[in-house]
């Protein structure tokens, strides 16, 4: 039977269930200790409320149009092919830096990180200093359940990010802790579910969804995979270290998440179910790689054993999908479904940057996600035409609940959901944020654990500290959340800001390579300090920035066409001494030096990019009009003609030769 959500009075929100237990009777008094100290603020919010629908809230992280109507189109997803038909569904433009902490915590608050706090992968614990997982108690604003309980609704969350410890609510809270893909844990730690006499429910859901991911599981996806292989690599403690382990904890994901979520909602009925799933971007770290068609990189053999994986993953999760919608019927419940970004699973896929090193994961993401809406109330729009941005999504969420919009929410709902008319509620006057743990409080023992494990997957950078700073006890700020905060000032072009946020970063971590590239990109488009910017920019290149000799020469390029040709040089001779490895650069100076009418160093500058890349024609070529330059007609003509030969595709070469020929 289909509901309808009525405002509910502010008493609800202080009266105790007579038959509660003491445990559960114990959690709703911290609930309401947590909203105590705003009643007024709460009776507003209850008297602008009006009539709404339940909402089932599906979060699928890195989920791209551009492979999902592939797969619908070909009836691999027709449950979301359904949805598309009769919903209303878009595209939402992620942030910069396209990080999930960040970006799913501005979905769940309609804020900016800068508003919420939410910056980093991880924190230091004020009391130890050592780095450890982000928590709840850094987010400075209430997210969607925090408003949905100040305003009467019953919401459970399920999995998102920066939910640990679990927050005191009128519902479910099952933090990121239970179980993530990104590090692994012996068992999780006290205080991922709230309230606490749920914990056992959601640990024996682990139990099982852990029993489910065995062999049988794994080998309906990987049909070649033994038995002896899968035990040996299924176990492994790095998540990444092996396709087959990677697989087998993203099954478990999907399932204990999938699984806690639609029992809580047959059985509880919440006004708002927030389910996420890691899971869908993870499957493109590790897989799209080997998706068609094949890249020069992936040999024969892995394509031909991974490449279909993604596609089966994609239809079980389509499968997910169904059920979903089933449980939205039963409830009378919009389903809604969106991305915090995109993905390039085909065009635009990079050909030879890792998709789970720490400098280039991120590269892998397109600057679109997803929504749709579907249920009670949307209208069904062909195509995603519609286009809105992820900070929409709190406020889409809040009108679908038929709550007033929030103060400090940004922008409207997305199209689909109509807004509440109403003046804005002051949501945060009923918000406390978590308290962060007590000196003297014991510390997860899989929080070193747990940042190691970060590291090695690409999610930070393997050269910062695990331990703050001396003189910084007592902060949670880590190098990386200054340096994501420095990015999105440069976004909003404030620079005075980015680069007082750079500073902090490289403060903390001087070697953080990020912040170095940054800061003197900043200081290069302002005109400061143009020494401090090229030191920098060469610091960064030399510490394994992502497209190093693209930045610099580009930079070298600026001053050359400036007129200031020292400069120039003066930077490509720093590049080449930091790291020689490349052969672009070599490339660049030698076409630099054959400009200036140095044709040896040209040619020695040449020589050395064919030294490292065999098979590069441009090279050879080059090498050969050096050579031209010199009088060497005896070496040219040898570079000619290797050039030719691994690239017959080059009149003018051709040209040259019939020339030297005469």
């Amino acid at each position: 039977m289909r509901r309808v959500l009525v405002p509910t009075r502010v008493v609800t929100l202080f009266v105790l269930v007579a038959q509660a237990s003491t445990a559960c009777r114990s959690d709703r008094v911290a609930s309401r200790e947590r909203t105590a100290g705003a009643p007024a603020a709460i009776a507003d919010i209850a008297g602008k409320a009006q009539h709404g629908h339940p909402v089932i809230f599906l979060g699928l992280d890195a989920a791209d149009w551009g492979l999902l109507d592939g797969y619908i189109a070909r009836g691999v997803m027709p449950n979301l092919g359904r949805l598309v038909a009769e919903g209303t569904s878009g595209q939402v433009t992620t942030l910069s830096p396209a990080l999930s902490p960040l970006v799913w915590t501005t979905m769940m608050t309609g804020t900016s990180p800068l508003e919420h706090g939410i910056l980093d992968f991880l924190q230091f614990d004020p009391v130890t200093g050592q780095r450890e997982p982000i928590t709840s108690s850094e987010r400075r604003v209430p997210a969607v359940w925090n408003m949905a309980t100040a305003g009467g609704r019953r919401p459970a969350v399920f999995g998102l990010w920066a939910t640990f410890p679990a927050e005191a609510v009128e519902g479910l809270i099952v933090s990121d802790r239970l179980f993530t893909f990104l590090y692994k844990e012996q068992a999780p730690p006290p205080g991922v579910v709230f309230p606490e006499d749920r914990e056992g429910w959601a640990r024996d859901g682990l139990a099982r969804a852990e029993r489910s991911a065995d062999y049988d599981a794994v080998h309906r996806y990987l049909p070649w995979l033994t038995r002896s292989e899968y035990e040996r690599v299924a176990d492994s403690g790095d998540p990444y270290a092996h396709p087959v382990s990677a697989l087998r904890r993203m099954l478990t994901e999907t399932q204990v998440y999938t699984d806690l979520s639609l029992q809580w909602i047959h059985q509880q009925h919440p006004d708002l179910a927030i389910v996420y799933l890691q899971s869908t971007d993870t499957i493109g770290h590790v897989f799209a790689p080997y998706a068609p068609p094949r890249q020069a990189a992936v040999s024969q053999q892995d394509f031909d054993r991974y490449n279909g994986v993604p596609e089966r993953f994609f239809r079980a999760i389509d499968d997910r999908i169904g059920q979903y919608r089933d449980a939205a019927v039963a409830e009378g419940a919009v389903l809604m479904i969106a991305s915090d970004h995109g993905f390039y699973w085909g065009e635009g896929r990079p050909a030879q940057l890792s998709s789970v090193a720490t400098a280039s994961a991120a590269k892998w993401h397109a600057p679109r996600g997803i929504y749709l809406l579907w249920g009670p109330g949307v209208s069904a729009k062909a195509g995603h035409a519609p286009e809105g941005d992820v900070q929409q999504v709190c406020a889409t969420l809040l009108a679908l609940l038929g709550l007033p919009p929030g103060r400090d929410v940004n922008g409207d709902p997305l199209e689909g959901a109509a807004p509440v008319k109403a003046t804005r509620a002051d949501y945060a006057a009923s918000y406390r944020p978590a308290v962060a743990r007590a000196a003297g409080a014991a510390r997860p023992a899989t929080d070193k654990q747990a940042v190691e494990n970060l590291k090695s997957l690409g999610y930070i950078g393997g050269s910062e500290s695990n331990v703050a700073p001396p003189g910084s006890r007592g902060t949670t700020r880590t190098a990386g959340s200054f340096n994501n905060e420095g990015v999105i000032q440069k976004e909003r072009r404030k620079f005075p800001q980015a680069i007082e946020a750079f500073e902090k970063a490289l403060q903390i971590e001087p070697n953080l390579a990020s912040a170095q590239w940054n800061l003197s990109d900043v200081l290069y488009a302002m005109g400061q300090n143009p020494d401090r910017s090229d030191d920098l920019l060469i610091h960064a290149f030399g510490g394994g920035m992502p497209d190093g000799a693209k930045h610099v020469i580009g930079r070298a390029m600026a001053y050359q066409r400036n007129g200031d040709t020292a400069r120039s040089l003066q930077l490509m001779n720093a590049a080449v001494a930091a790291n020689g490895g490349d052969p672009e650069l070599w490339l660049f100076r030698g076409r630099y030096r054959t400009e200036r009418g140095d044709c040896r160093g040209a040619a020695a500058d040449f020589d050395h990019a064919t030294s490292l890349s065999p098979a590069n024609a441009a090279a050879y070529s080059a090498s050969a009009l050096a050579r031209l330059c010199l009088g060497d007609r005896a070496g040219a003509r040898h570079a000619f003609e290797r050039a030719l030969q691994i690239d017959p595709a080059q009149p003018k070469i051709r040209d040259y030769l019939s020339t030297l020929e005469r």
